[in-house]
């Protein structure tokens, strides 16, 4: 299913949408028909509904023109028992849209999603919980009486993402999407293996005899329609809304890094106000009038509607203009999961009509949760007659040059070959680029790197395309041409191989390395072929730059698990001495990626030890947070000149030097972290004492400090510590205390009742407390996903989502919680796996690189990452911030 919206405020994903769960009451079909705002021209008729069918998800056409529906009833639980979900077929279609036969060809599926009917009109592919399964009627009675799984491993993780969307095209490949949240291993019968993690497109046999990876990315893919060239594109419910799919290429997610080539490019600029969509169909068909030919339609479930693009063409890129909606409803229970283009002209929609759409926002056992309605409508426009529906089995050839795309498409699964498209010069240069990435050749590399520098800026597809095709045939060259080449030193960091590592440190050495690249390039180094770090470091770096250089140089040691040598670590030393005098903030941050990788014991020169000091004493506030940071990471003997920050620094430093001090096991640390509890206020004490639990001598300091009154009991209700000391403690320590419920229902509620505030105050608010984490509007980082549209969700809620951001948390943003071999505990938000590291995200956004070695064990928590904490904004600041995010809504 679609993702609508996960909102735990500042380390969630947000989606603009009406009410989560509808308040009005389901509509008869025909009452919701009368809800329906169409183009002059144009009207909805209803093809099927309840009882007849159940609530349906996607839907297929086969060459005779009957529509395949999945439907399901245990969505969003798998069943328990025996399964009963449906697939219908319908058929026999009447002047007015009804289907006047339904058969059910299948009656024991467990959330059936995905259905493709095979060429044979006998079979059919449909995808369930965990696995794909080819159905087969063998006797002709319209009900499939044998099974055969084809493909299994599939992850169930989330219902909402699993795999759906089946295209076949003429190669005979079978192309699919992989959901959000969902981990899969997925072997065929050859024992080809496709690993994915979340968003992810991919191809198999018919028969399951293979399987391939196609795309890399997306956040959860639901809907994939071709053009009339015989490219791929995916609705997505968050990166982009529409994406042509480039063969081997990487699109932006949650958090995840790209293959070193950059995100491929979307369709779409724009995102049709909602982070819900699914159902893409691309229209061609010469029923809708010329205006809409080549136009795209996508289903937006939160929005109640049926979004429409224009496709205009730069080369062989694509690129959308928002069109009007082609449908609106005003009934919130309208749900169009899915479109198809039928041989008719007409467009078909499939309708999950619910009360509730969101998957996480609301409990997935929420009794309003509607199982028995859906709706399956067709739209047409009446000023031509329906196209006349012809078996295209009888006569492929003639089907072939049909006015309607499905027709030929059909068609042209059956001849093996792809439909006349008139003046389509773009689709053969791409189809060339594609059989290169998926057959690369040494031969082609000199080709390639011509298309890719003649290439038109506005074509980034093609563009994109070769630079994929030429990092392939990079890969299988017995020997990569001279480090000088500018479009190969772009494409060599998609390698992960030692002979690209080298081959970058040969062209960092050159001198002729892209300034803005040169610290990728080192990072590759580093990670992939350490044993030329060293010519890295004898290379030609100016000054400048020598702290963004060395220091990805440092980031990729650590992800290969390879030290500096004394002699790499003394020429390193230089640049940290110039960057802590001169650029301090570039400084620290190399100083904290060297001692990553310094052997242990040693030392460092006394001439940094000094500047780092001075840093923490005289320099601006910003400074020395990170100063603080970054003596107690490589000098920690040194703790005493950060606890002496804390009697007299500005309340910023003060937390800062109490929370770090707070981090560490030393017995003098934690006695400075627990006597700064005494005056600290409320949001600053909760950050300290979630240090202090991170490790054993800290949580018993914690606790005796509360038991002597010299720390609040109240402390011990943040989620956040409570789960890090012993239950048995935490509930004898807080027995008397109101429960944490009930203050923050209190809280919650008054301040939801203050007045208006100022949304320009609110945007500096959000930029100082929200977007080292969250991007709004363009602005702010994508630690997480972007917040757009939040400002749907209301005052009582949004208040819900910042001061309880642990209600109502998704697990792909709930904390993880890693306890390393010296004993402390450290949580975030899982970034990712970097070779021999694994990166979270802190409260602040920062990464927090951790290397494998030394993490003895982690679990995922049930709490947000993001510190709940916000009771302690002032009431001017926390109003004008509800007032900024309130402004962002759906269209």
């Amino acid at each position: 299913m679609p993702r609508a919206l996960l909102l735990v405020a500042l380390t969630a994903t947000l989606a603009p949408a009406q009410s989560y769960i509808a308040p009005t009451d389901a509509k008869s079909p025909a009452d919701e028909l009368a809800t329906f705002k169409l183009p002059p021209g144009f009207r909805a008729e209803l093809v099927a509904s309840e009882p007849d069918i159940g609530k349906p998800i996607q839907m297929a056409f086969d060459h005779r023109g009957r529509l395949w529906v999945t439907t399901s009833r245990h969505y969003p639980f798998p069943a328990a028992g025996p399964a009963s979900d449906k697939l219908f077929v319908l058929s026999d279609f009447a002047p007015d849209g009804k289907a006047r036969t339904v058969r059910t060809f299948a009656a024991d599926l467990n959330i059936p999603i995905g259905v493709l009917p095979l060429p044979d009109g006998k079979s059919c592919l449909v995808s369930e919980v965990g696995r794909i399964l080819k159905l087969t009627d063998t006797d002709g009675d319209g009900r499939a009486d044998t099974r055969e799984v084809i493909l299994s491993g599939f992850g169930t993780k989330d219902t909402h993402g699993m795999t759906n969307s089946f295209v076949l095209k003429p190669d005979g490949w079978v192309y699919a999407c992989h959901g959000y949240l969902n981990d899969s291993t997925v072997t065929a019968k050859d024992g080809s293996t496709v690993t994915m993690s979340s968003g992810n497109t991919y191809r198999f046999r018919p028969d399951g005899s293979r399987v391939e990876p196609w795309t890399r990315g997306q956040v959860n893919p639901f809907g994939m329609t071709l053009d009339p060239g015989g490219n791929l594109y995916t609705a997505d419910c968050h990166s982009k809304p529409i994406t042509q799919l480039i063969r081997g290429a990487c699109y932006s997610s949650f958090s995840k890094p790209h293959d070193g080539l950059g995100f491929a490019p979307h369709v779409t600029r724009h995102d049709h106000g909602s982070t819900a969509l699914c159902g893409l169909a691309w229209y061609e068909a010469d029923q809708f009038p010329k205006a809409f030919q080549g136009c795209l339609f996508l289903g937006n479930v939160v929005t109640n509607r049926v979004n429409a693009d224009r496709v205009v063409w730069h080369g062989s890129t694509p690129v959308a203009e928002e069109l009007p909606d082609l449908l609106v409803s005003s009934d919130p229970w309208f749900r169009p999961t899915d479109l198809k283009l039928g041989p008719d002209g007409a467009l078909y929609v499939a309708d999950f009509y619910n009360r509730i759409i969101g998957h996480y926002e609301v409990d997935l056992k929420h009794p309003q949760r509607d199982k028995d309605r859906g709706r399956v409508w067709r739209i047409v426009h009446t000023g031509k007659p329906l196209l006349a529906v012809a078996d295209v089995a009888a006569d492929p050839e003639a089907a072939l040059k049909a006015p309607n795309l499905v027709v030929r498409q059909a068609a042209a699964v059956r001849l093996g070959k792809l439909p006349a498209t008139g003046e389509c010069e773009f689709r053969d240069k791409r189809a060339d680029l594609e059989r290169l990435t998926g057959e690369p050749r040494a031969d082609a590399i000199d080709g390639l790197v011509k298309i890719i520098r003649d290439c038109p800026a506005k074509d980034d597809h093609r563009w994109h395309a070769a630079r994929v095709a030429l990092r392939n045939c990079l890969g299988v060259a017995p020997q990569l041409p001279p480090a000088d080449d500018a479009v190969l030193a772009d494409v060599i960091p998609g390698l992960p191989t030692r002979a690209a590592g080298e081959w970058l440190a040969a062209h960092l050495a050159s001198g002729k390395a892209d300034p803005a690249r040169r610290a990728e390039f080192a990072r590759h180094v580093g990670k992939h072929a350490p044993a030329s770090a060293g010519q890295v470091l004898a290379g030609p770096i100016p000054v400048g730059e020598a702290a963004a250089v060395v220091g990805g140089l440092c980031q990729g040691l650590q992800a290969s698990g390879v030290k500096l040598s004394a002699e790499q670590l003394h020429k390193v030393m230089g640049a940290v001495w110039w960057g802590l005098t001169n650029r301090p903030t570039d400084g620290l941050a190399l100083l904290r990626d060297v001692d990553r990788v310094r052997a242990p014991g040693d030392p460092l020169p006394v001439l940094v030890r000094n500047a780092l000091l001075n840093l923490l004493a005289t320099t601006p506030e910003p400074v020395r947070l990170q100063a603080c940071d970054t003596v107690l990471q490589v000098m920690p003997d040194e703790w005493k000149a950060v606890a002496a920050l804390m009697p007299g620094g500005s309340p910023a430093v003060r937390e800062r030097a109490a929370v770090g001090l707070a981090g560490r096991p030393d017995a003098g640390c934690t006695t400075a972290a627990v006597e700064y509890l005494k005056d600290a206020p409320a949001r600053q004490a909760s950050q300290v004492a979630a240090a202090l639990a991170g490790h054993q001598p800290g949580a018993d300091a914690l606790l005796a400090a509360v038991r002597a009154g010299k720390a609040s009991p109240r402390l011990l209700q943040d989620r956040k510590v409570a789960e890090r000391l012993p239950a048995a403690d935490v509930a004898a320590l807080t027995k008397d205390l109101p429960p944490l419920e009930a203050r923050l229902a209190d809280i919650i509620r008054d301040r939801a009742k203050l007045p208006p505030g100022d949304a320009g105050k609110g945007k500096a608010v959000f930029a100082q407390h929200c977007a080292n984490c969250h991007q709004l509007g363009g602005d702010g980082a994508k630690v997480g996903p972007q917040l757009d549209g939040i400002g749907a969700r209301g005052v009582e809620r949004l208040c819900e989502d910042i001061l309880d951001p642990s209600r109502n948390v998704d697990e792909a943003f709930r904390t993880r919680v890693v306890t390393l071999t010296d004993g402390r505990v450290v949580s975030g938000l899982f970034l990712r796996d970097d070779g021999a590291v694994t990166v979270l995200a802190d409260a602040q956004g920062k990464e927090v690189r951790l290397p494998k070695a030394d993490i003895e064990g982690s679990k995922v928590s049930p709490l947000s990452p993001m510190p709940a904490t916000f009771d302690a904004l002032p009431p001017d600041d926390f109003r004008h911030l509800l007032a900024f995010l309130l402004g962002s809504r759906a269209k």
